[in-house]
This record gives C-alpha cells, structure tokens and sequence, in this order.
C-alpha cells in the first residue's frame, strides 16, 4: 500500500467491480461496494490473472514511461486505505506463490528474433560494469523467468520490451549449487545496495518520477502525499548495486512477484544517506551473473496473442530452424 506498483494493482482490481470506469481507466474515488467485491473476487481468480493486471498497473498506471502515472498516481495513493480489503485478500489468497523463490528446475529463457539480420550475439559475465541507466541491472547478465502462467505472458513481453517479433522460450535448468540473493521487498533491494554499494555517476531522468514521458511540474501533488514513495525530485546521492561485487558471492539475483509488486519503482532511503530504487525489471525475474545451467532445452511457444505488437510464440521443441538458431545464440550467450 505504500508501493506505486501495489497501489496501482488496487486500484486496478476495483476498476473490474465498477462499470462506470473502462478497463483501462483509473478511478479518482474508491466505491466501498466495488472493495468488497474485488476482495470476494479474488478467492476464484486464476493467479495468472492476477499477474497479468500487475505487470500492466505497473507498466500503464505507475511507471515512468507512462504520460498518466504522475496523474493518477496521487489518487491511487490517497484511495490506497480505502482498498486495504483488497490489499489483505491478495497476502491471504497469493502469499505463498508471490514469496516463492526461484524454482531451479522450472527456469525459462525468452528470445525474441532480432529485426537485424546482422545482429551477432555476444557472451555474457564479462563485464560487470556495463550497466543499463545508473546501473539498476548489468547488461553482461542473463534474465530467466519462472515458468510464468500463460495468462501473463502478453503483458510480460510488453514490459520486457520485446517489439513484436516471434518469440521463443528454452527451459535453462539451474544446478543446486547456484547462490541466489532473494528480493522480496524494497528492504532486500536496499540490503543488496547497501551490501555492494555504487554511487551513481551521472543523472538518469527515468530511474525515478518524473521519467521520460511526464513532467516535474506535475508532481506537485504527487509530493504532497506522506505516504508515497514514487517520486523525489532532489536527492543527495543514488546508490545502485556494484555488480562487479555481487557478482563476486552470488550466482544470481531474484525478485519474487512480492518483490515486484513492492519494491519496482519504490524509493528508500539508506542506512548511511542517499536513495535507491529497483527499475525496468518488469516482472517476476531472475538476473544471472554466471552460467550455473545444464543442457538448456527448447521449449513450446509461449502463449502470445498478438495483441501485443503482433508478437506470436514459436515452437522452438519442434521448428527446427529456429531451434537451431536459438541454440547458436543461447550457447554464446553462455559462453560455451
């Protein structure tokens, strides 16, 4: 309830009680009615259900790309007491499957066939240091989802950012000794910051709100809630994780979909000074910082409507083309 991705996911599962307010809407009020109704709702909700209205509250409701976040954010939050019903139906009904730590063995690799015939794959683990933005995740990692429910898998390759070429899927299986540090919530993001720290050296308009689509003259309002933690417009010093150094005492780190729906997007304060956030991890993931896989081993197509961006799944288990291909590609990735 203090999470811009939680009070969006609220707000979003009221909207499904009330026909006043389309789909894609947010509402500026809360109806008690339409609480007790989503919070009764949830008791026959399939999970992937629930995790497909999470990755796009987040995406479309709460985050920097989105030109309405800074608008609907300061009602979501007011509301957030409100929807308390909601918020204690989704920790009773989902706990255990939204706390769950990466499963080894159900590890999976999504490709998305590259729009430039030259593109030439390149290994990962080699240089820590190359770092997305600030360095909210290094781009010498290898991300890997949970065998996630099919209902979510359009809304997680809109906030992957796949741009609508056919993807695929291959299940890495994970050895038992791979050393995995577990985010499930803010405070293990700031453990992690803080464990391995590295003071960012230049600005990045979109690791915070205002990002790239919005304002700062429109977080007024915003900055007026006590309770918020999506936007600070000063800041001391910004802290992100030394990936070099984790990478030195664990094989990967993983954000569970408690982690996701709490700490994307989330500004804590540190111990010692200075703020962090977790961003652009999208979902329920897991970022790998060494090859720690067996034989990897192709998959069916995931299950892509082409709703998003005409994005189709492909059969990597029976297109032997494309398994081929993949299979070049996953094995330099691995550096095999």
């Amino acid at each position: 309830m203090r999470a811009p991705a939680g009070v969006a996911l609220l707000a979003r599962l009221e909207v499904t009680q009330r026909d006043d307010i389309p789909w894609f809407g947010w509402p500026k009020d809360s109806n008690l009615n339409a609480v007790h109704r989503a919070a009764s709702s949830l008791w026959d909700m399939p999970y992937g259900e629930l995790l497909e209205l999470a990755v796009y509250s987040a995406e479309f409701l709460a985050g920097p790309w989105s030109g309405d976040a800074l608008l609907s954010l300061p009602y979501l939050y007011e509301q957030a007491v409100h929807r308390r019903p909601i918020a204690e139906a989704v920790s009773e009904r989902f706990h255990t499957e939204l706390h769950r730590d990466a499963d080894f063995g159900a590890q999976q690799w999504w490709y998305e066939e590259p729009h430039d015939s030259t593109y030439v794959a390149t290994p990962c683990f080699t240089n820590y240091s190359n770092v997305y933005g600030n360095g909210e995740f290094t781009v010498s990692g290898l991300w890997t989802a949970t065998d996630p429910p099919p209902e979510v898998h359009d809304a997680l390759i809109s906030a992957w950012d796949f741009f609508g070429r056919p993807v695929s899927r291959w299940l890495l299986p994970v050895r038992p000794s791979a050393r995995v540090w577990n985010i499930n919530g803010p405070e293990d993001w700031a453990h992690l910051v803080e464990t391995y720290p590295k003071v960012a050296t230049r600005p990045h308009a979109g690791w915070e709100l205002p990002g790239p689509n919005q304002h700062p003259s429109d977080t007024k309002m915003l900055r007026s809630i006590a309770a918020q933690h999506a936007v600070r417009t000063e800041i001391t010093v910004h802290v992100l994780p030394d990936w070099e150094g984790v990478a030195a005492d664990f094989d990967g780190v993983h954000l569970s979909w408690a982690g996701f729906l709490t700490a994307e997007g989330y500004i804590s304060d540190l111990s010692d000074g200075g703020v962090t956030m977790m961003r652009y991890w999208g979902s329920e993931r897991t970022l790998w910082l060494h090859d720690v896989f067996d034989e990897p081993i192709p998959l069916g197509a995931p299950a892509l409507t082409g709703q998003v961006g005409g994005g189709v799944g492909v059969d990597a288990s029976s297109d032997t083309e494309r398994q081929a291909s993949d299979r070049s590609v996953v094995e330099t990735l691995l550096d095999r």
